[in-house]
């Protein structure tokens, strides 16, 4: 059976997402809803929309979605009574409504394949929800580091609300907490995938809401998002290194040397003798103590 959790905060564009939820022609899944606090009760509108749709409802003291986000879902998956799969949705995304038909449609052929991660096609949509963004497309069947790399390597877009996770391979991996939760949901799918492969279903969709509300469309936190990325770049090169292009690692130590440059040293968080050498780039290797240098004090670009 498939759990769908909403880790609830913002009321703006609540009832579409129920709305999308109410719709679902396939009623067979579970509804867990983790209000994280809010100024922003949302009892009245739920009980409004889901006249068909069985839920749960809780309402937390601790606001934890401000001081890690990570642990708001976390909360939530684990007072949801979870199923063998899960969704995590935003509370300002949509589903199609054969979403969960198209789950089940596709059930077997995921279990042939043994696959522990589940990717529905999706779109970006605006405040006022009119797409900006076709439809994301790949093929059915992706090896974990394929599936990374038709993001990192080819710009395809990714959420962590079009998938849906196997409880038992998340159990055992879990999410990373990371700074805004920024990559947290790439890691997840790239960890939870293991060495299966990511099941793609193109005849459902999800549409991700990017607002000013939404820390993807807040231009408020445009030098955090950075910062959170380089965090994040930091952690999956350092520990997957062996299994990355060359030319990404290359990329990312001239952009993070590039933002240091800019803004702080401590934001240069890769050893550089460490991937000089394992690139095999002695030129940039022996550079080193003026590249150091250049970022610290000479503010000349490099």
């Amino acid at each position: 059976m498939l759990t769908i959790i909403i880790p609830y905060y913002k009321i703006s564009f609540f009832k579409e997402t129920l709305r999308s939820l109410e719709r679902q022609t396939c009623k067979n899944f579970k509804l867990f809803i983790g209000n994280d606090a809010s100024p922003e009760n949302p009892e009245n509108l739920i009980n409004e929309t889901l006249k068909t749709t069985a839920f749960n409802y809780k309402e937390y003291t601790e606001n934890l979605g401000s001081q890690n986000l990570v642990k708001q879902w976390e909360r939530c998956i684990q007072d949801s009574e979870i199923s063998e799969w899960f969704q995590i949705l935003g509370d300002d995304d949509v589903i199609s409504e054969n979403f969960v038909a198209e789950f089940y449609t596709n059930l077997d052929e995921v279990e042939q394949n043994k696959t522990n991660v589940i990717k529905f096609s999706q779109r970006w949509i605006d405040e006022y929800g009119k797409p900006f963004k076709e439809y994301t497309a790949q093929p059915k069947l992706l090896l974990a580091l394929d599936n990374w790399k038709e993001k990192y390597i080819k710009g395809q877009r990714s959420s962590l609300s079009e998938h849906i996770f196997r409880t038992s391979a998340y159990e055992k991996v879990k999410f990373r907490h990371l700074p805004l939760a920024w990559g947290t949901d790439d890691l997840a799918v790239f960890e939870i995938a293991g060495n299966t492969p990511v099941y793609f279903i193109a005849d459902a969709q999800v549409e991700v809401r990017i607002s000013s509300e939404s820390i993807s469309g807040s231009s408020q936190l445009f030098l955090e998002k950075q910062r959170n990325a380089i965090i994040f770049d930091t952690y999956f090169i350092n520990k997957y290194h062996h299994l990355l292009p060359k030319e990404f690692i290359s990329d990312k130590i001239n952009q993070q040397i590039s933002f240091a440059f800019h803004h702080h040293f401590s934001d240069l968080k890769l050893n550089l003798v460490k991937y000089y050498w394992l690139l095999k780039d002695y030129k940039s290797l022996v550079k080193i103590p003026l590249i150091y240098y250049r970022i610290l004090f000479d503010k000349v670009k490099l």
